[in-house]
């Protein structure tokens, strides 16, 4: 796999910080002003997640990632909880919504924007996943191409009869 490039880097830095700018405006406008709750924290665990993806970002650019690539496992495990969140949030607001016969409602519990920021915390919660399994298959291939010491007996290259 071959690495990012640096332009690639640097949208991927951009998109996040968007990201995490829209998760935060979203929470202080539908909470604080049109009181609607659902979208306005949901909005904000969107940008949370957008926010951790620009840190994998950026431990990629510091090269922290090549040191320690098996901690990618545990920024994958968690982009796949954040998306089990979105789309089960997806899938119970449109129900509600349906049910509900709700229209688009700004004001209260209008449960067609809360899907939209349930699937944008899903999106981030993939791309959390992605960049780090990217990351992580850019350093494992490194990894599993170094010899291992024969000394070691982990794998059977030698035996005492």
């Amino acid at each position: 796999m071959a690495a990012p490039s640096e332009c690639g880097i640097k949208a991927r830095f951009s998109f996040s910080i968007i990201g995490i700018v829209f998760g935060v405006s979203i929470f202080l406008t539908f909470g604080l002003h049109y009181k609607n709750w659902n979208t306005s924290l949901w909005g904000l665990l969107s940008g949370i997640a957008a926010a951790l993806a620009l840190f994998v970002h950026i431990q990629y650019t510091r090269k922290v990632w090549q040191t320690f690539p098996y901690r990618l496992k545990y920024w994958m495990l968690l982009g796949c909880f954040i998306q089990l969140a979105g789309v089960c949030g997806f899938v119970a607001y449109i129900t509600l919504a349906v049910t509900m016969g709700q229209g688009l409602i700004v004001y209260g519990n209008g449960y067609y924007l809360t899907s939209i920021w349930c699937f944008m915390t899903w999106k981030w919660g993939f791309l959390l996943f992605y960049f780090s399994r990217s990351y992580k298959r850019l350093y494992g291939d490194i990894y599993t191409i170094l010899p291992q010491d024969p000394k070691d007996n982990i794998h059977g290259y030698y035996s005492d009869s």
